[in-house]
């Protein structure tokens, strides 16, 4: 009745917490930048920008780096009625050669970069239609 073409592939967000292609922010920690929705950062935007790399570790933190982020995104989204938003923020990141193309040299001091990066608004899941925020590099989707 039914061939392989005629399947459906779907990946939940649940999914991809469990498998770690998406990280999920503590809801206190962003309902502190005013922020009312769920937040889940991509795993390489969460790898590249709010980990602490290595050689700044003593000066900066994770929930340092990860606020930046969401108070960046806030500000902005406040003048926005999109359902794609694209935000700039700065970041230090040691200059080892690993520049990618949303990243530009902020007029910061010490080898701080000015970043861009995407967020959706969309449903939390296949399940569940409630708005959630999902925070990426630029062209991933």
């Amino acid at each position: 009745m039914f061939t392989s073409d005629d399947l459906i592939f779907s990946y939940t967000t649940k999914e991809a917490v469990q498998d770690g292609s998406l990280v999920k922010v503590d809801p206190e920690i962003s309902s502190g930048a005013a922020i009312k929705f769920p937040v889940y950062f991509s795993q390489a935007a969460w790898q590249k920008y709010v980990k602490v790399p290595e050689g700044i570790t003593g000066c900066q933190d994770i929930q340092g780096r990860l606020w930046d982020i969401l108070y960046m995104f806030a500000w902005k989204a406040k003048t926005c009625n999109e359902s794609i938003l694209n935000f700039n923020f700065n970041c230090q990141i040691p200059n080892a050669g690993n520049w990618e193309p949303n990243e530009r040299k902020s007029n910061l001091p010490f080898n701080f970069r000015e970043i861009t990066l995407k967020a959706v608004i969309t449903a939390q899941d296949i399940d569940d239609p409630s708005p959630a925020i999902f925070i990426m590099k630029p062209w991933e989707d």
